[in-house]
């Protein structure tokens, strides 16, 4: 089952919440950061820990306080070479956190758009792109999270 939701996704009461992340694993700006500022610190400490993870993988860590108990980690740019995802890295990353979520236990699981903010990718193609994925969920419940408006006009007809 997918739904959507509007809001912000770091107030949801779902088993994982996912991260749209840099490789690095710095947790500075967009989703990430208010993921950290939600959640507390120890976000940050064990994604240090880890320290990468590429491009169309995903990992995971603990939530803190948030009411989810693991944030799943999706990078969506490298800062060292520049690059950005493509809607195919977007999509394997979709698909990697849901296989992460399915091995930690998880029953239900929370999406931002990935790449839609700071990397800049065109909101509607990544809805589409994370719905392809999304859609082989088997009996997760997936919530997709609509933060802004330009979000909820991009999943209108989708979700």
């Amino acid at each position: 089952m997918i739904r959507l939701d509007e809001g912000n996704i770091t107030e949801l009461d779902v088993d994982a919440i996912v991260n749209a992340a840099n490789t690095q694993l710095r947790h500075g700006g967009g989703v990430a950061a208010a993921i950290v500022r939600a959640g507390g610190r120890v976000i940050q400490e064990e994604s240090d820990r880890i320290g990468w993870c590429d491009m169309g993988k995903a990992v995971a860590t603990g939530a803190g306080s948030l009411k989810a108990r693991h944030v799943i980690h999706v990078p969506t740019i490298d800062y060292r070479s520049g690059r950005r995802a493509s809607l195919g890295d977007i999509e394997a990353g979709t698909r990697a956190a849901l296989s992460l979520a399915r091995e930690l236990g998880a029953r239900s699981i929370a999406f931002p758009l990935l790449g839609a903010g700071i990397v800049g990718l065109p909101r509607r193609q990544v809805a589409e792109a994370m719905l392809r994925a999304l859609r082989e969920a088997g009996d997760l419940e997936v919530v997709v999270c609509a933060y802004s408006r330009a979000d909820k006009e991009a999943l209108e007809g989708l979700v």
